[in-house]
């Protein structure tokens, strides 16, 4: 059992927070839910990816000069429990990269950006974590350069990477359209790659293509959304399988945009068994308008769409279904709880994703400090709740995880000096000015109903598809039961889009639920079967959190294995 198991246990088992000085919420936590500042980073936490089988987030950045410790690297390992942050060292610049995971569990990097300070041009970049020597290993080229390019880990174990880059080092059709291409990695064949080209008229479309919005289906299609723009497409060939609806018939969303700099962030809701998950949800929330500057109120819709897959594998698509959010949200991350719900935090209600405008003033204003929770299974109309207000702007390069305990890591922010507040909000202006290094835990509401916290106490490290495994667990309160067993995949986030998060719900075949069938250590069993398919859940590193009804207790790493 690693460390970090061990003090979840030890911490949160009875008490359900980590690093929590006292063991009684404050008041309206268990309401509200309640931020937390855990430490300092040594470079602003732009990009964030879970390092798997441990308690650390992976940070990446652009250069800075100001660095807490005064030195000079762009990424670092922070540990969740401690506060410790410990510099990584690679020669390449990376702002603007994408990151995903190999099938064992190892964080990969593909892209980033062209040279800044002593880093050189990243934008071609394959890199790989090493944690024992601390550095990102160069495993390999990218044949084309990309930045704010999407990685999508595939069912197959290959990671595609996507994304519009500027000449020289992307290729310009004469129509002027940059880089039709996304490249296709084989990590077992890391030196380079194959290349495919979308649909001559996708770019044209999208007009933007950064960071495009990736979703894996369960069929292994790759749903591939961009500003107002989307498809299904084949990932292993670039073929087109459909296109998707727009929203341009939906009155209150006509020039909704989505994608850099205008910059909403993206989720597919969990894929649950009782569709046998041939069910899909995707959800867009928030935005700018296709019109927005730096002072333009920023989009206050989410936009859902279902998608069925028929038993012939081909889909039925619905429409786009606006809903209405508390607040304007641009340049915020959506986080997937456990529970099904979405957690929208970060984020301005004006402006656009971007470094600055002439003068230097930020391009992101009003920093939209309140959180919302969207649960996709209330009424419509009732779906969004306000959380507890945090203290901290998170504008351009922030990003948020979902860590082990349940709670969720918020790090970075840029142009942290020059963005307009209204004079009668309070907020807490960043000690250093330029950068954002205070680094937070945001604990929904949930992690504080303790008594209805079911603690993992066994369970396998690895389970293969319908593989049929028990987990033993305790839970304080004597007559609450584990309703339900979910594997999410690690967070990969950054530029307001977690590229990697993934909810799968496993089937429960039995459980030991009362007190006539508690174990002679005290622990409870449940049995669950493992995914159905590669598609359903691409193999590699997974969290597995046990629920007691809408509360969930803290995970362990799990890997999906093939059979």
């Amino acid at each position: 059992m690693c460390r970090l198991q061990l003090t979840i246990l030890v911490g949160i088992a009875l008490f359900g927070f980590i690093n929590a000085a006292d063991t009684a919420p404050k008041s309206g936590a268990a309401v509200l839910g309640e931020f937390t500042q855990i430490g300092l980073s040594n470079c602003v936490g732009t990009q964030l990816a879970a390092v798997p089988d441990t308690d650390q987030f992976l940070f990446m950045e652009r250069p800075q000069s100001n660095h807490p410790d005064g030195k000079s690297f762009n990424a670092g390992l922070m540990d969740v429990v401690t506060g410790e942050f410990k510099n990584v060292k690679t020669p390449f610049s990376m702002e603007n990269c994408g990151h995903s995971y190999l099938e064992n569990g190892t964080v990969a990097i593909l892209a980033g950006h062209k040279p800044q300070s002593s880093y050189v041009e990243g934008r071609r970049a394959l890199q790989v974590l090493n944690l024992a020597s601390r550095t990102l290993d160069s495993v390999g080229s990218l044949q084309f350069g990309h930045w704010l390019a999407t990685a999508t880990r595939l069912p197959n174990g290959m990671i595609t990477i996507m994304s519009d880059s500027p000449a020289p080092v992307g290729p310009v059709r004469k129509d002027g359209i940059k880089n039709p291409f996304y490249e296709l990695w084989d990590p077992s064949k890391p030196a380079t790659t194959k290349v495919f080209q979308l649909d001559n008229n996708f770019l044209t479309n999208t007009k933007y293509f950064y960071y495009p919005f990736n979703f894996i289906l369960p069929t292994g299609d790759m749903f591939v959304w961009s500003n107002k723009y989307g498809q299904i497409i084949n990932p292993l060939t670039g073929k087109k399988v459909l296109v998707l609806p727009n929203w341009k018939d939906i009155p209150q969303a006509k020039g909704m945009c989505t994608q850099y700099p205008f910059s909403g962030t993206a989720a597919m809701l969990p894929l649950r068994v009782a569709s046998n998950y041939t069910e899909v949800e995707i959800m867009i929330f928030g935005g700018q308008w296709s019109y927005g500057w730096v002072n333009t109120t920023a989009v206050d819709l989410s936009m859902r769409l279902k998608i069925k897959i028929l038993p012939d594998g081909s889909y039925d698509v619905g429409k786009w279904q606006a809903e209405t959010m508390p607040s304007p949200r641009v340049s915020g991350t959506s986080v997937l709880l456990p529970n099904g719900m979405v957690l929208l935090i970060n984020g301005a209600k004006r402006g656009l994703l971007g470094d600055a405008v002439s003068g230097g003033d930020a391009m992101l204003n009003e920093p939209n400090l309140t959180p919302a929770l969207y649960d996709p299974q209330a009424p419509e109309g009732s779906r969004y709740k306000e959380l507890a207000r945090g203290s901290i702007p998170r504008l351009l390069h922030s990003a948020a995880g979902l860590n082990l305990n349940g709670t969720v890591i918020l790090s970075g922010g840029d142009r942290s000096s020059r963005y307009w507040m209204p004079a009668d909000e309070s907020y807490s202006a960043s000690p250093t000015g330029f950068a954002e290094y205070r680094v937070e835990l945001f604990a929904p509401p949930q992690v504080f109903d303790t008594q209805h916290r079911p603690a993992i106490m066994a369970c396998p490290f690895s389970v293969g598809f319908r593989d049929v495994m028990s987990i033993a667990y305790v839970i304080p309160d004597a007559s609450a039961r584990v309703t339900s067993v979910v594997l999410i995949a690690p967070s990969s986030d950054t530029h307001t889009f977690n590229m990697h998060q993934r909810i799968v719900e496993l089937e429960i075949l039995d459980s030991d639920n009362d007190n006539n069938h508690v174990g002679v250590d005290g622990d409870r069993t449940v049995t669950v079967r493992g995914p159905l398919n590669a598609n359903v859940a691409p193999p590699g590193p997974y969290m597995i959190f046990l629920l007691s009804g809408r509360t969930w207790g803290p995970a362990q790493w799990i890997n999906v294995v093939r059979n």
